[in-house]
């Protein structure tokens, strides 16, 4: 299991802190410093300022997907074609998933295999 660095912010003493996790991350996790509840943040490059809050984005190439979906871990990194997979798995969405894996295994036996370009997708 992969296991990468992502920044947490404890609600209780507001220490920020990074940590290495398993992915995809947990939305929380234990605060090492006071063992409150560290939220899952999103770094400079996901974050805008709208009115008097800040609010997780999408990269500017990450698609509609990406922004409206900013909980859903490493959307914004996979192709297109794999988003509503990788979303209706986030939610528990069975009958959408199954669906979609339908869907792309009857595109692959018409078309055959994606181009890597088709399927590695990195926004920033």
């Amino acid at each position: 299991m992969a296991r990468l660095l992502f920044d947490y912010r404890c609600t209780e003493c507001r220490a920020e802190i990074e940590l290495f996790v398993p992915t995809p991350a947990p939305p929380s996790m234990e605060c090492p410093a006071c063992a409150g509840e560290a939220r899952r943040r999103y770094t400079s490059r996901g974050l805008a300022l709208s009115g008097e809050s800040l609010r997780a984005v999408a990269p500017a190439s990450g698609g509609v997907e990406c922004r409206d979906n900013a909980d859903v871990p490493g959307l914004c990194h996979v192709a297109p074609a794999a988003r509503r997979r990788l979303i209706a798995r986030h939610r528990g969405d069975v009958d959408t998933y199954e669906a979609e894996i339908k869907r792309q295994t009857r595109e692959f036996e018409a078309k055959g295999p994606a181009k890597l370009h088709q399927v590695i997708s990195h926004s920033h």
